[in-house]
């Protein structure tokens, strides 16, 4: 009867949600006055909220609640290639600004899910320390975005931690948004350091709780860690490090092989590790 009753509730709570009755984004009521509603305990709603979030169709999030996801979540194919930034909007004319780094490769204008922050923070992750080559917790510039196609809930975390001599000399690093995401970028290529190079470091991980909550996923999603640093052309060191959050089930890596020169075909009879030992069969 149990098992019954919980199946029951957590199908009568996704009429609900389908219906309208709550939307994309929004908390459902606490555990408690849903029991009462149902006249059952609370473990029965707990097990019917646990079934609904094995069909992605809510997430618990910390010190929110149980908050509805949307349906609607597209998956990106994410290649090597970076592209000119044209989706910017200005005086009601596209203009370009910044670029396009692979993970947003749609020419199609993202939104902020939260007000973009901009100013100086402690950098307390060694290994993103170690990569900029500043000492563990000292005071970085940093641009902490949250964005994703409208619509749609967050896609990505983007926090960019820039060299103290970068923006001692780019002031333009403190603007927030300037002509759009990344025009931050051309005014430091402007400064003599471009054209910038950059190298990507990428890991699977499990999130935190600040990241389960602005990307409305639950703990038990795992997320890509992608850190890419920027290296300036003038002196070949780091400018900045920026750290990309993106949820497991959002993006696909894609990647063109190719041959080392041991590999090439058609194939010698010499291999890396010498001739055969034994003669080929005949």
């Amino acid at each position: 009867m149990g098992s019954a009753r919980y199946n029951e509730i957590a199908d009568d709570l996704l009429r609900r949600i389908d219906g309208g009755e709550w939307e994309p984004g929004e908390t459902l009521p606490p555990m408690e006055r849903l029991a009462e509603h149902y006249g059952v305990g609370r473990n029965v709603v707990v097990r019917a909220m646990g079934k609904l979030a094995q069909g992605g169709r809510v997430v618990s999030v910390p010190r929110r609640g149980t908050v509805v996801r949307p349906t609607h979540r597209r998956v990106v194919m994410r290649t090597g290639t970076v592209r000119r930034n044209t989706r910017h909007v200005r005086d009601g004319q596209q203009v370009a600004g910044g670029y396009s780094f692979p993970a947003a490769m749609g020419n199609e204008l993202w939104v902020h899910h939260i007000t973009p922050e901009v100013g100086k923070a402690p950098i307390s992750d060694p290994r993103l320390a170690h990569m900029l080559n500043v000492p563990v917790d000292s005071m970085v510039m940093r641009r902490l975005r949250v964005t994703g196609p409208e619509g749609e809930p967050a896609f990505q975390i983007s926090t960019s931690w820039i060299h103290p001599r970068i923006s001692q000399e780019v002031p333009e690093v403190e603007d927030p948004f300037g002509t759009g995401p990344g025009a931050w970028i051309d005014a430091i290529e402007a400064r003599g350091h471009g054209p910038l190079e950059w190298l990507e470091r990428r890991r699977v991980r499990m999130p935190g709780p600040d990241e389960t909550k602005l990307l409305l996923i639950p703990a038990d999603l795992p997320v890509w860690e992608i850190v890419r640093i920027s290296y300036s052309a003038k002196d070949e060191n780091a400018v900045d490090v920026t750290q990309v959050i993106i949820p497991g089930d959002r993006m696909e890596e894609v990647s063109r092989l190719r041959r080392d020169e041991s590999a090439q075909w058609p194939h010698t009879t010499i291999s890396p590790d010498g001739p055969p030992v034994a003669p080929r069969d005949k």
